[in-house]
C-alpha cells in the first residue's frame, strides 16, 4: 500500500471516529438528560434540544422497520467501501466525504441495533415540522453532499480528458462508440 494511500485511510478512520464520538456522546447527554417530549431553547428562534426516539428513517418512515434499515445501511456500507477499494482517483475530498458517511451511518446503525430506535435530539425552532435530527444526521448529508460533488468533479475531468483523447490525431477517423 502507498504511503499517501494510508495517511488517507488513517484520515477517513479518524474523520470517522471523530463523529461517531461525537454522535454518541451528545446522544447519550441528552438522552440522559430530557424528559421525551421537553424542549430547551438553546438559541430562540433559530434552534432547540427536543428528545425523540425515531423508530423508522428520515421523518419517522419506515417505523417499526428496524431489520430492514439494519440491513440497509450496511448494504450501502459496503458498497461504499468496495467503491472506495475499488477507485483509483482517492482524492482528499472523496477520503473525507467517506469518512462523513461512515461515521454517521455507523453512529445511527448503533442506535438502531443496541436500542432499537435513534435518538434525534436537534429541532429548528423556525422551521418545527422539521425532522428531529442529530448529529450522525448533519454529518451524513455533509458527507453526501461532498460525494456528490467528488462525482460532478470526476464526471467533468472525465468528459474533458475523453474529448482530448478523441482530438488525438491517431485517434481520428476510429469509432469510438464503447
Amino acid at each position: 500500500m502507498k504511503k499517501q494511500t494510508l495517511i488517507k485511510l488513517i484520515v477517513m478512520c479518524s474523520v470517522m471516529a471523530a463523529i461517531l464520538v461525537l454522535d454518541l456522546v451528545t446522544k447519550y447527554v441528552f438522552d440522559a438528560s430530557l424528559i421525551g417530549g421537553e424542549i430547551v431553547s438553546v438559541i430562540p428562534k433559530l434552534f432547540n434540544f427536543k428528545l425523540v426516539h425515531n423508530m423508522g428513517a428520515a421523518c419517522g418512515m419506515l417505523a417499526g422497520k428496524q431489520v430492514f434499515l439494519i440491513a440497509v445501511t450496511i448494504v450501502f456500507l459496503a458498497i461504499f467501501i468496495f467503491y472506495y477499494v475499488k477507485e483509483k482517483n482517492k482524492t482528499w475530498l472523496l477520503t473525507v466525504a467517506f469518512g462523513f458517511i461512515f461515521g454517521g451511518c455507523i453512529g445511527n446503525l448503533y442506535d438502531r441495533i443496541f436500542l432499537g430506535f435513534v435518538r434525534d435530539f436537534i429541532q429548528f425552532d423556525f422551521w418545527q415540522s422539521f425532522p428531529i435530527f442529530n448529529f450522525a444526521d448533519v454529518f451524513l448529508c455533509i458527507g453526501v453532499a461532498l460525494f456528490i460533488i467528488y462525482l460532478i468533479i470526476y464526471y467533468v475531468k472525465y468528459n474533458k480528458n475523453n474529448k482530448k483523447d478523441q482530438l488525438k490525431p491517431e485517434n481520428k477517423g476510429k469509432d469510438n462508440e464503447n
